[in-house]
This record gives structure tokens, C-alpha cells and sequence, in this order.
């Protein structure tokens, strides 16, 4: 072999072992940027789950604190739960003092005892074993032959000496809507009520009842005059009315101040949908012969009873001898003036 030959076969062997060499270095360098890529990827994938900032460390370092229960659901500024306030009463009846009205302090006056004994049989036909629902018998009409009389005193103490039983409510609605003495009494003859119902003003019933300060009486007041007042009570209207109220508290007594049965055609009206009918008659002044008019107005006298008003003092004595109580009740030196 040629001196030329020998040097073309070095440099050939040189040439290769370079390349040989450029490679191994490429692959160490692409080795070593697949480890810094690497890296960087592990890197990067811990910063995604990790906060970036002390604020997002601390947002979440609280979500992991679990919530006290009395803590949820609490309006701004309040660190516990406040108790309701009790409503306050729409009326005060006892605020008013009516003179001859029952009270908590003459529970075991003669006066109280009389309404006690004038209450039992109402109740007793209302809730008794022989009372049937069907006839409404837990709606009771206090009325009278004439005005002047007493009804409208003996509708509410009536009502007040029902309201003191352990399991019974009352409901007093004053449909005299021609004189509306119930509510002129208690000072509601501002207030709606009954004629703005039958009128369709307002659908509600319950919106027009008054809450008063006597425990389980409500009042429903007449409201505003209607030239129409007996068409009213006579619409279907007050049918639905009547069977609403008779049937959604069975242990309530519902109690209409209503209009004199000689006066008005109004009270005929009512007489014919009610169960119970109360005729007040006041006692050595009303005569026989209206009394005996006012019974002929009524359908049926089954479920009517009498309440003799305005007794003086001694009469109970010396008409029924030894016994100290009857069906009436006076009123005192203040008699002259219901």
C-alpha cells in the first residue's frame, strides 16, 4: 500500500471516530435535556396543585375547617339564633274597661256564675253526644225582640266566659251591619270586616280577624255600612262563609252579635243558617206580646233559648226561692245605660 493510501484509510478512521464521538455527546445532551424537561415538569404540575400565594394557602387552610352549625343560616350581625317576638294583640279588650264586662277579677262573682250557667247548655249542645255538626250546631246567634235590650253586653260576656274554658275558643262576629254595636263597643268600627268579605273585597278571612288580649277570643268586625246589608247575608256568599267557619275549629264557638229580630229583616236571615239562637229579653220591660213576635219570626224555636237581662237585685231570690242563681244577670247602677 501507497504512502497516500495509508493516509486516506487515517483519515477516514478519524473522520469516524468523530462522528462517533459528536453522537455520543448529542445523546448525552439530549439525555440531559430530557432530565431538566423532566424536572420542570414535575415542577410545573406541583405548582398547579399548590396555591401560589400565602392568600390562597390561608383560602385553603379555611376551607378545611369545618362549619359550626350555629353558624349557618344566621342574618348578618347576629352570632346566634334570636327567639320570635310574641305578635301584639290587634285589641285590648281589657284596655278599654267596659263598665259590667267580665274580668279576671270577678270569676266567682254573682255575675260570672250566672253566665256560667247560661254557657253550659249552649256548650252542651254544641260539642255534646247528641249534637250533629251537620246543623252548625257550634254557631250561636244572640239577638233580642227590640234595641235597648242587652244583647250586645250579653254577646260579649258570653263570649268572655267561653273563652275561660280549658279547651274552647271563641270567635265573635258582629253582623249587625245596619248598627254595628260590637264594634262600636270595641272601638273597631274603623277596622274591615265582615261586609268587605260579602262584598268580595277581601277573599281572606283570617286577614279581617282581630287578635285580642283575651286568651282564644278573636273578633271579626262588622266593617263598613252597606246600603244592601241583608241581600249580603243572604248570598251564597255567607252560606260558604257559614260552613267555613262552623267546620274549620271544631272546638270554637262562633258567636254573631246580630240585630234585633223586629227591627231588621237581617236577623231572620241569619236565624235561618245558624245551629244555637240566644233571644235576650230585659226583665220587667220588655212585654210578652213582642217577645211572643219575635219567636213567630223564626222557623223553628227548637234551638232557641231565652236569656232574661237586667234582673235588679233580689228578683232571682224571691221568684225562685231558696236558689241564688237563674238564667239572667244584672248589671248594677250600671244597667240603665246598655
Amino acid at each position: 500500500m501507497s504512502i497516500i493510501e495509508k493516509a486516506v484509510d487515517k483519515l477516514r478512521s478519524d473522520d469516524s471516530s468523530i462522528k462517533k464521538k459528536d453522537q455520543q455527546q448529542v445523546e448525552i445532551s439530549n439525555d440531559s435535556q430530557c432530565i431538566k424537561m423532566g424536572e420542570h415538569a414535575a415542577y410545573q404540575e406541583s405548582q398547579d396543585t399548590l396555591p401560589s400565594s400565602s392568600v390562597e394557602k390561608a383560602e385553603l387552610q379555611q376551607s378545611e375547617v369545618p362549619l359550626q352549625p350555629s353558624a349557618l343560616n344566621q342574618p348578618e350581625g347576629r352570632t346566634k339564633a334570636e327567639p320570635e317576638v310574641p305578635r301584639e294583640p290587634d285589641l285590648e279588650i281589657m284596655a278599654l274597661q267596659i263598665q259590667g264586662v267580665l274580668t279576671a277579677d270577678s270569676q266567682r262573682t254573682r255575675h260570672a256564675e250566672e253566665m256560667r250557667m247560661i254557657k253550659r247548655p249552649i256548650l252542651q249542645n254544641a260539642f255534646g253526644k247528641k249534637h250533629k255538626p251537620s246543623e252548625y250546631s257550634n254557631l250561636l246567634m244572640v239577638t233580642s225582640a227590640i234595641a235597648g235590650e242587652g244583647k250586645t253586653f250579653t254577646s260579649l260576656n258570653l263570649a268572655l266566659s267561653i273563652a275561660a274554658e280549658m279547651d274552647r275558643t271563641v270567635l265573635i262576629v258582629d253582623a249587625d251591619l245596619a248598627k254595628p254595636g260590637m264594634s262600636r263597643l270595641l272601638k273597631v268600627s274603623d277596622k274591615p270586616g265582615l261586609t268587605n268579605y260579602l262584598r268580595d273585597e277581601q277573599k281572606d278571612i283570617g286577614k279581617l280577624l282581630l287578635r285580642t288580649d283575651i286568651p282564644k277570643l278573636t273578633v271579626l268586625p262588622a266593617g263598613p255600612r252597606h246600603a244592601h246589608s241583608t241581600e249580603l247575608l243572604a248570598s251564597n256568599h255567607m252560606k260558604q262563609l257559614f260552613h267555613e267557619l262552623a267546620t274549620r275549629y271544631s272546638d270554637r264557638i262562633v258567636l254573631f252579635d246580630s240585630p234585633p229580630l223586629l227591627v231588621t229583616s237581617e236577623a231572620c236571615v241569619l236565624a235561618s243558617l245558624i245551629g244555637q239562637i240566644a233571644l235576650v229579653v230585659e226583665s220587667g220591660k220588655t212585654p210578652q206580646h213582642l217577645v211572643k213576635d219575635a219567636l213567630a219570626q223564626l222557623s223553628s224555636t227548637d234551638n232557641v233559648s231565652l236569656i232574661l237581662n237586667k234582673c235588679k237585685k233580689g228578683f232571682l231570690s224571691t221568684q225562685m226561692g231558696s236558689y241564688g242563681y237563674g238564667y239572667g244577670y244584672g248589671y248594677g247602677s250600671e244597667s240603665d245605660q246598655q
